[in-house]
């Protein structure tokens, strides 16, 4: 079968299509034909191997994990034992950037409680876009930024893929939105629920005299200190990205430490994928709650390409590929 290969550290062109074996199913897994995959911020976040302390997890002098990919949907087409949830022929979705990744092939081995049925509103296209990025949006929105109806929210990075998810899971839930994008991208998240809509590059968050109950940062270019102005007293920052690396690492590690200065909190989100939270958002797909948003669909040779221009920044949702059409 063939695949996307890194064998080394370094930047997008590392990666190579090569022809691997069909891996086979352990207990509780199940063996898919991947149709369709979708690109996330831990395609290109990994490459590098940078910091050097995130080596301690994906390998010190080259990646363990040489089948890249995080997010798929695709048909089962074997049982591993124990594997009793799910059928040969059901058509699936689900994120395995926890599950060592593989994604990016013909073929991947699945645990079964990683997975949800594919919603049936939905072809295999748009539905890869689902996994990571809206579970990664669910669990900030509700588990973490634990948002409450009425309350003042914004969404830094709210033309994303994952920010696509943010802007519509914190109207579902009640919030009074306020995305933060640029001027291509005004209109698309005023369709996506937001109740205003401020342009960066026309007026800095610095600028901004508002106070909010809640703020969702996904790969928000902004310092701490500009979080805290932003926020209300009792207020919650959620960092889903950031302008690096160690800013992450930061608010992951140390948000707790911060959060104990004027009753305010700081969280990063490290979301886990499973198949319950998957469930939910299938459900909200087919009931027509929200929808993803494609940038654009390629093809599974410019999978490589399609990772620098994401790291680059400003897409406005998410970037699809085809691994097989038949």
């Amino acid at each position: 079968m063939k695949a996307i290969v890194q064998e080394e550290y370094g930047m997008a062109d590392v990666l190579k299509v090569l022809e691997v074996e069909i891996p086979t199913p352990k207990n509780e897994e199940v063996l898919i034909r991947v149709k369709t995959t979708a690109l996330n911020a831990p395609d290109w976040r990994l490459l590098r191997g940078k910091p050097f302390i995130m080596r301690m997890m994906t390998g010190l002098a080259r990646p363990k994990n040489k089948i890249k990919g995080c997010e798929f949907s695709g048909q089962i087409v074997e049982l591993g034992q124990g594997a009793t949830e799910f059928q040969v022929g059901d058509e699936v979705i689900g994120d395995i950037a926890d599950y060592g990744f593989g994604a990016f092939s013909d073929y991947v081995c699945v645990k079964t409680s990683l997975l949800a049925k594919k919603p049936q509103s939905l072809g295999h296209l748009e539905a890869a876009a689902l996994p990571l990025a809206a579970v990664t949006a669910l669990q900030g929105v509700r588990d973490i930024g634990q948002l409450k109806a009425k309350e003042d929210v914004l969404v830094i990075g709210a033309s994303g893929g994952v920010g696509t998810y943010v802007l519509q899971l914190a109207n579902y839930y009640g919030g009074n939105v306020t995305a933060v994008t640029s001027e291509r991208n005004v209109e698309q998240a005023k369709e996506l629920g937001a109740h205003e809509v401020i342009d960066y590059t026309k007026k800095p968050l610095v600028n901004i005299m508002n106070k909010y109950d809640l703020i969702i940062a996904v790969n928000g270019y902004n310092t701490t200190k500009t979080y805290k102005k932003l926020l209300k007293p009792q207020g919650r920052l959620v960092m889903i990205g950031g302008k690096s690396m160690k800013q992450i690492i930061f608010i992951t590690a140390f948000g707790g430490w911060i959060s104990r200065k004027k009753g305010k909190k700081f969280n990063g989100l490290l979301a886990k994928a499973n198949g319950k939270d998957l469930s939910f958002i299938v459900n909200l797909v087919d009931n027509k709650e929200i929808r993803p948003v494609i940038e654009k669909e390629i093809s599974f040779e410019d999978i490589p390409k399609g990772i620098s221009e994401l790291e680059k920044g400003h897409v406005s949702g998410k970037i699809v590929a085809w691994v097989n059409k038949d």
